[in-house]
C-alpha cells in the first residue's frame, strides 16, 4: 500500500532523464563491484578490491582507505606498474572542505586545492589529504609472501587485468566516478557528496558561528531530494532531507538531529508521504531511494535553486 502510494508521487514528481551517451562509473564498496553505465544503460560490471582499509572513507594521506564521493577520470595510461590505469580527481572540493573543517588542511592549502579543481588541473599532493588515487589493474587479490590479500592497495581501486583492459577501452578522461559504501546509513551515504556552496569574503566556505551547512541534491524515485548536513564544533552533526513532489511542493521532510539513522522524540518526519508510514519506515524508505539512485549512476549536484531547509514549509 505504501509502495503504491509513493510510486504515484515518484511518477508525478520527477521524470527520468533522456538517455545520452554519457558514461558513469559506479563503485559500491559494500558489494565490491564496479559498474559502468553508458547512456543510462548497464554496459559492464566487474569485481574490485580496495585499500588495505576497505571500509573507511579516505580522510588523509597514507590512511590506506579508498575515498568516497564524486570524482572524474583525469588521465588514461596504458602502461603503468599495475597494467592499465585511470587516474581519479582525488582530492575534490568536498574532501578539501572536510579537511579544512577538521584542521588537517590549512586555509592556504584549501585555496590551492580549490584553484586546481576549478581549473581542472591535478590537485597538489602536499596538503595532508594525499593524492594519486586511481583505478588500475594488478588483480582483485594479490600474493604477498605466503598470504593472498583481497584488499591490498594504498587506497586505489584494483581490477583483474582482463577486466581493467575492458574498462580502460570503454572510459574516457572526464567521465564521472561515483564511489560509496552501500552498507552505510543515510548520513554515511550522502555525506561524501555534500559541499558548502557559499564562500565567505576570505574565499573559504561560509560557516556562520563555526557551523557549516553541507548540501547536495539528487533525483530519486521518490522525487527531487535535497540534503543538508550541518556540522560544527560545539554543534555536533545533524541531517535534513526534503523530497519534493509535483509542482515543487515538499512532500517529505526528515530531520535527524544527530544523524544516527534513527528517529527519536527530538527528530521529525513530516509531509504527505510520512502520513502513510511509521517514521522509521519512511526514513528507511528514503535511505533506500538514495541508494538506488546512486547505484543507478545518479550524480548529486550542489548549490543554487531551491532552499533546502524547508521544514517549516510543510505547515
Amino acid at each position: 500500500m505504501l509502495f503504491l502510494f509513493l510510486l504515484a508521487f515518484s511518477a508525478s514528481g520527477l521524470q527520468a532523464a533522456e538517455p545520452s551517451a554519457r558514461r558513469v562509473v559506479v563503485v559500491d564498496k559494500a558489494t565490491r563491484e564496479l559498474t559502468l553505465y553508458v547512456g543510462g544503460r548497464l554496459a559492464a560490471s566487474f569485481p574490485v578490491s580496495f585499500g588495505v582499509d576497505p571500509v573507511s572513507d579516505k580522510v588523509r594521506a597514507h590512511d590506506l582507505a579508498t575515498p568516497e564521493g564524486l570524482y572524474s577520470i583525469t588521465y588514461h595510461k596504458s602502461q603503468t606498474r599495475f597494467h592499465r590505469t585511470l587516474g581519479l580527481s582525488y582530492p575534490n572540493l568536498a574532501d578539501a572542505q572536510r579537511g579544512l573543517a577538521s584542521g588537517l588542511v590549512s586555509p592556504a592549502a584549501y585555496r590551492r586545492i580549490r584553484k586546481a579543481v576549478l581549473a581542472s588541473r591535478p590537485t597538489p599532493c602536499d596538503t595532508g589529504l594525499g593524492c594519486a588515487v586511481a583505478i588500475h589493474g594488478g588483480g582483485v587479490s594479490r600474493q604477498f609472501g605466503e598470504f593472498r590479500e583481497r584488499d591490498w592497495t594504498e587506497g586505489c581501486i584494483a581490477l583483474d587485468n582482463r577486466d581493467m583492459e575492458k574498462l580502460f577501452n570503454l572510459c574516457r578522461v572526464g567521465d564521472p566516478v561515483l564511489i560509496f559504501n552501500g552498507a552505510r546509513g543515510l548520513f554515511g551515504l550522502v555525506r561524501p557528496f555534500t559541499q558548502v556552496p557559499d564562500l565567505a569574503d576570505d574565499g573559504l566556505p561560509d560557516c556562520p558561528d563555526g557551523v557549516c551547512a553541507y548540501e547536495a541534491r539528487l533525483r530519486t524515485w521518490l522525487g527531487p531530494t535535497d540534503v543538508t548536513i550541518r556540522e560544527g564544533a560545539g554543534y555536533g552533526v545533524s541531517l535534513e532531507v526534503v523530497v519534493y513532489g509535483e509542482g515543487g511542493a515538499p512532500v517529505l521532510a526528515v530531520t535527524d538531529r544527530n544523524a544516527d539513522g534513527e528517529i527519536s522524540f527530538l527528530d521529525g518526519v513530516r509531509g504527505t508521504m510520512a502520513d502513510a508510514a511509521a517514521p522509521d519506515s519512511a526514513y528507511a524508505l528514503l535511505r533506500s531511494a538514495v541508494l538506488v539512485a546512486l547505484l543507478g549512476g545518479e550524480i548529486p549536484v550542489v548549490g543554487g535553486g531551491r532552499e533546502l531547509a524547508v521544514f517549516g514549509h510543510l505547515d
